[in-house]
């Protein structure tokens, strides 16, 4: 599916359609109807601010998943998971944890040689979750690299 079209599916099957949508993203339902699906000779054109308030309030991700696809990408939702690390070793020490999950999930499924439906769930619920604490280490090793950047006023860095 294209990208346009899946934006414009988004749209029309949302209940109540592109008038219930557009008011909610601050338009009206013509305008919405017109940028997702524009008429012939038209520039208009929903925009990626639109098409991204469009997805969080739909909760319908098939043009995010388009985009994906058109571009040789996968997306994965992550698990809202209650970690709050406040040191990197935490992180670290939670990815780790959710590795070993993953593993474990494998070798007893695999165990047989028959994989069934339920061990199929446990394997994408706790890779997402390694995906998660994966995510959670990024960004705390991300602001840390940003905390070290930040200069106090009065302090002058030199060039070594």
């Amino acid at each position: 599916m294209s990208v346009l079209d899946a934006l414009y599916n988004t749209v029309h099957d949302f209940d109540g359609g592109a008038e219930a949508l557009a008011p909610r993203i601050g338009k009206r339902g013509t305008s919405l109807c017109h940028e997702v699906r524009p008429p012939a000779g038209s520039n208009a054109k929903a925009g990626l601010v639109d098409a991204l308030k469009i997805m969080e309030i739909s909760r319908d991700f098939r043009t995010l998943h388009a985009m994906n696809a058109q571009l040789g990408f996968m997306a994965l939702q992550l698990p809202q998971l209650d970690v709050a690390h406040e040191d990197t070793m935490g992180h670290l020490a939670h990815v780790a944890k959710e590795f070993s999950d993953v593993l474990q999930v494998v070798a007893v499924g695999a165990a047989d040689r028959v994989i069934t439906d339920t061990e199929l769930s446990d394997l994408h619920r706790q890779w997402g979750e390694l995906m998660a604490a994966g995510q959670a280490l990024l960004s705390n090793f991300a602001a840390k690299n940003a905390e070290g950047k930040r200069v106090h006023p009065m302090e002058v860095r030199h060039a070594a």
